[in-house]
Formats: C-alpha cells, sequence, structure tokens
C-alpha cells in the first residue's frame, strides 16, 4: 500500500472507535494517507471522485456512511474497507471486521476481498442507494424511535424502540416481483442484501450478499412481540442447535428487482437511515457484484 483514501462520518457514533490510531499506523509504516470528510456540504462521489488514484478507500462510519460510499465506488476495482465507527455496524459484522489497528492495517495489506452486491431503491422516481437492508413498516419505525435513544444508548436504543412497537399495524402486502404477484399480510417486509443482524444472529436463510439476488421478507403478526418466534429459530440456526423452522411467521422470496405496495401505506427506511416523509409503494433492484469489499469471513461464511 502506498496511498489510501479515508472518508470519515464524524457525526456516526459516540466516537468511540481507533480511525485515528488506524491512521496514525498506516502514516507510521509509509503510507500516503488522504482524509475526507462525509457531510451535507459534500457527496460520496465529489469525494471519491479520484479513488483509482488510491489503492483501497477506507469508510469509516456507521452503515449508512459505508453504504454510501460503497456506492460511489460501484463499478470500479478500487477495494472497499469499511470501518466500524458507527451504532450498529452491520456491514462490518457481516464482513467479520472489527475496529482493532493493528488488525485492519494487516486487512487493509492482505485481507482477500470479494464483490458484492448493492441495490438500490426508487421512491416516488428518486433514488437510495443500500447494501445491507431496507424496509418498510415496524423496522422503519423502530429505527426512527431509536434515532434519538442512540447517543445514550448506544446499540441498545434498538431494543428499547423494539419495546415501544409491542403493537403496529398488520398490512395488507403484494408484491410484484418479475412477473408473478404475491398477495400476503404483515407487520413488515424487508429486503435484505447482507444476512445477520446484531450478535451475528441471522436475519432469515439463504442470504448471500454475492448471487445477485435480494431476499425479501415478509414478516407476520401485529407488534414486536410477535418476532419472538422467528429470533428464536434464528438463535438456533446461529448456534446450530437443531433444524430451524420459522413456521407461519416468515415468508422469504428471492428475486433481482421487487414492488412492494401496502394498504395502508408504511414508512421506509435504508441502512439505518428513515426516508422522511415517504411511504410506500417503493421499488428495489439489485445491482450485481458492483463493489469490491475487503472481508474477514470466507466466502461462504457470509451467507446464512
Amino acid at each position: 500500500m502506498q496511498r489510501v483514501l479515508i472518508i470519515e462520518n464524524k457525526k456516526s457514533g459516540q466516537g468511540n472507535h481507533k480511525l485515528h490510531e488506524f491512521r496514525d499506523l498506516m502514516m507510521a509504516k509509509g503510507i500516503n494517507v488522504v482524509e475526507r470528510e462525509l457531510s451535507r456540504e459534500t457527496t460520496p462521489h465529489a469525494l471519491t471522485a479520484d479513488a483509482d488514484t488510491f489503492e483501497a478507500v477506507v469508510a469509516a462510519g456507521g452503515d449508512g456512511t459505508i453504504s454510501c460510499v460503497a456506492h460511489a465506488l460501484a463499478g470500479k476495482r478500487i477495494p472497499l474497507l469499511a470501518f466500524p465507527a458507527g451504532t450498529a455496524n452491520l456491514i462490518a459484522l457481516n464482513l467479520g471486521i472489527q475496529d482493532h489497528a493493528e488488525n485492519l492495517f494487516d486487512l487493509l495489506e492482505h485481507g482477500e476481498t470479494s464483490q458484492i452486491d448493492l441495490a438500490e431503491l426508487d421512491i416516488a422516481g428518486k433514488k437510495y442507494g443500500f447494501t445491507m437492508l431496507a424496509g418498510v413498516g415496524l423496522d422503519a419505525e423502530m429505527i426512527h424511535a431509536s434515532e434519538e435513544l442512540k447517543p445514550t444508548l448506544g446499540v441498545a436504543a434498538y431494543l428499547v424502540a423494539m419495546l415501544q412497537n409491542l403493537s403496529v399495524i398488520e398490512a395488507e402486502i403484494t408484491l410484484e416481483m418479475e412477473g408473478r404477484t404475491i398477495q400476503t399480510r404483515g407487520m413488515s417486509v424487508m429486503v435484505a442484501n447482507f444476512g445477520m443482524a446484531t450478535f451475528g444472529l441471522p436475519i432469515a436463510a439463504d442470504i448471500d450478499p454475492s448471487d445477485g439476488l435480494l431476499t425479501v421478507i415478509v414478516l407476520k403478526g401485529r407488534g414486536a412481540l410477535s418476532l419472538v418466534p422467528s429470533i428464536f429459530e434464528n438463535i438456533k440456526k446461529h448456534f446450530k442447535l437443531g433444524e430451524v423452522d420459522y413456521g407461519d411467521w416468515i415468508q422469504t422470496y428471492h428475486c433481482r428487482e421487487v414492488t412492494i405496495h401496502t394498504d395502508p401505506p408504511l414508512p421506509i427506511q435504508y441502512d439505518g437511515e428513515v426516508v422522511e416523509d415517504a411511504h410506500t409503494p417503493v421499488h428495489a433492484r439489485v445491482l450485481p457484484r458492483a463493489v469490491r469489499m475487503i472481508r474477514v469471513r470466507a466466502r461462504n461464511e457470509m451467507s446464512t
């Protein structure tokens, strides 16, 4: 490594990370480090316009930050390191990356990479890129409720937000997927690219971030307590405690693109960012193998 670009969102997380230690270590090893800040006044595409002149890009922030930098690098061969400097850091978790300066330096120098799928939402003609997960309904409500709690509670804010949503609307749902139409009911629809949530628990089975497909997950029930059976099954899958049976609590589909209609209209989130004043319908499509990401986990370990 001779030249590395760091893009940091200083508003992510609570600052309890080792980015400065990592940067100082790179500089001590003779690497030319260029630092740029992601803010309302700058765009990821502007910050990465000269990415081809670097040997790697480091995106430091939460999932939203890492995701928007990944989309800015779509189609380029430059490797991206997801530095976990946010609250949940699910993208880094799925890649097996932890906040340890020396390990990150070794990973930057010698780590394996994979071409990872990205995804895109279209809401009333406006496009939003996501890398981890987008959703409508309960998960968007929980993320919105967690925003004010994250500065003091950190990742526990999501649990508190879940407990605040013990009762939600069960909507009529129509999924249009490549020539087929599915009509069902549920409290949330998630569109997943990566498959592991907090603590490494799988969101559902058979989610692969490099297969050129999205996984559409319909959560059944009327509130957060309805998630308990599926969470228990995910724990069983994670620890290999026996055959997993989601029963009628989860419906999953795989597709390249999907349009989600709901009655009533439901709020929308992508990679932890709630789309203000936006509701279903929403269209999602995959961008196959669009970005080269540095990883710790073996290729097969990134699938659920």
